[in-house]
């Protein structure tokens, strides 16, 4: 008997488990593992789509895997992670579902420590490589539009421009295509500290002698 059609939406995130994912995924764990040995001696948190994105040289001291409704792994939770808020100093969100994506970026920086930094990595919109990814559920944002995401949840983008990595047409290599037109936009994003606080300065004590009587 035929197996019967399923009229279910594909989850989106299956798409990274797929060769054209792994390809893609396979071109950011340089640059994931070159972010956590640099933050070796301080904690990080690591939230991946899975499809063997979780694996790398080096491990961040919490890695969640991204499914519906929330993250599994050491942790299972759902949006609102289980975590000390400043209790971070890296974070690297790796495709972040678009379903709830507002209050991810919220607990991504509540979980930083002030001085912290977020790396983002999202998929481009304008390249060529999106035609591998069409039809997939995934909801694709532009970098400037994901740059006043992070803004809105606290952070600061302003020296960090955007960065391009990833194939752009096919294959591993992005050719003779314009950086613009790899398949992964790399965004950077600082949690700020509370502005200095200038302490007034104390009053002069009192002098008995220079009272006269």
């Amino acid at each position: 008997m035929p197996a019967t059609a399923s009229h279910r939406q594909p989850e989106p995130l299956a798409w990274f488990g797929t060769a054209d994912g792994q390809r893609l995924l396979a071109a950011e764990q340089q640059r994931i593992a070159a972010i956590l040995a640099a933050k070796a001696a301080a904690p990080t948190l690591w939230l991946h789509p899975g499809g063997g994105a979780g694996v790398s040289v080096v491990a961040a001291d919490v890695t969640l895997r991204a499914r519906p409704g929330g993250f599994d792994g050491p942790l299972r939770c759902g949006p609102s992670l289980p975590l000390a808020s400043d209790s971070f100093s890296a974070v690297v969100l790796q495709h972040v579902p678009e379903n709830g994506v507002r209050g991810v970026l919220a607990e991504c920086a509540r979980v930083l420590e002030p001085g912290g930094r977020l790396w983002m990595f999202a998929l481009n919109p304008v390249s060529p490589y999106r035609l591998r990814w069409r039809r997939t559920g995934l909801s694709i944002r532009g970098p400037g539009r994901w740059r006043r995401n992070l803004e809105d949840a606290g952070l600061d983008c302003s020296q960090h421009p955007p960065q391009w990595l990833g194939p752009a047409w096919r294959g591993n290599g992005s050719g003779s295509a314009p950086s613009m037109m790899r398949a992964v936009c790399l965004l950077q994003a600082d949690k700020r500290g509370p502005d200095l606080i200038l302490r007034p300065s104390r009053p002069p004590r009192w002098q008995g002698g220079a009272v006269p009587a």
